[in-house]
Order: structure tokens, then sequence, then C-alpha cells
């Protein structure tokens, strides 16, 4: 049965509950719709939120990520509003939204991943580094959505997520 969610500023139509996600399966038109329309819901939380949550996952799960920011690192304002973390963080969530919004269209957004990727690569990120960016995502994702956050919505965005990293490491490390 759909979710018929219409009153909500961003609504949910779709099932969140059945039939569900294989992850091992290539994404589908039913895995961008239940991103897309949950993101929605995330994003409505605001870029400085959502980003935030993010990167207390990360630092959480691997501390040491804390190094890749020099900029953060050595602020004693890390996370007030106005600092650079900050800046980056909403960055982070916003680039995201785009990627998100562009599911549907790879033609375009394949590229921009892969220049993201070949940027990160300069910033001394390693492609182990993609796979706590993922948990930290999906933790971050379970946290926003809630009840909403159901096995086929988790492996839709696990599915998502595979991409995204598999195209920015690309042949970015060989």
């Amino acid at each position: 049965m759909a979710v018929v969610d219409s009153k909500h500023p961003a609504p949910i139509t779709c099932d969140l509950n059945s039939p569900g996600v294989d992850v091992s399966a290539p994404l589908d038109d039913r895995d961008i719709e239940l991103v897309q329309q949950t993101f929605a819901r995330v994003a409505m939380l605001g870029p400085n939120v959502v980003g935030r949550v993010l990167f207390m996952n990360i630092f959480k799960i691997a501390p040491g990520a804390v190094d890749l920011f020099p900029f953060a690192k050595c602020d004693p304002n890390m996370w007030g509003p106005g600092s650079r973390l900050e800046a980056h963080v909403i960055k982070v969530v916003e680039t995201t939204a785009t990627a998100v919004s562009l599911l549907k269209d790879l033609p375009t957004l394949v590229p921009v991943l892969q220049g993201l990727g070949l940027k990160h690569v300069g910033y001394n990120v390693k492609p182990e580094h993609y796979d706590v960016v993922g948990q930290a995502l999906i933790a971050a994702l379970a946290t926003a959505l809630g009840d909403k956050f159901t096995e086929p919505v988790k492996n839709a965005y696990l599915k998502v997520w595979t991409i995204i990293k598999n195209t920015m490491v690309g042949d970015n490390y060989k």
C-alpha cells in the first residue's frame, strides 16, 4: 500500500515498505523515487543540520578523519555558525541534493561525480574513506528519517551510494 502524504511540503507517495529492494540489483526507477522523495524530507531539516549530523558521524566512525580538514581541526569554534566546517558541510549536503536530483540524468551526473572524485584525490581522500562516508550517511539518514527509514529505503540509498562511490573513485587511484 502506497503512503499518500500529499499535505506534507515534501510528500512521499511511494510505498516505503514494499516491495523490498535488492542491493545487488541495478538501480531502478523505484529506487530513485524512494531516494528522491525521502531526501526531500531530509533536506527540509536544512543543509547545516544534515551536514553536521553527517560529519559528526564521520568523526565518530573514524576520529582520524578530522585530520583531512585542517581548517576545522584548528578551529575552536569548529561547529559554530560561520565556521569553515559549517560552510563545508553545507556544500557537501547541497552537492548531495544535486546528485539526488540528477539520478535520472546519469549523463549529466557522472562527469560531475568523476570530477569531484578527482578533486578529492588532491585532498588525500583514499578509497576506503568512501566507505566511512557511506556508513555515516546511512546513519544520518536513519536519524533524519526515523520510521520512514525502512529496509527498502536503506537499500535504495546503499545502491545509490555504491554508484556514487564507484564513480568518484573510478580510475583515480590506479
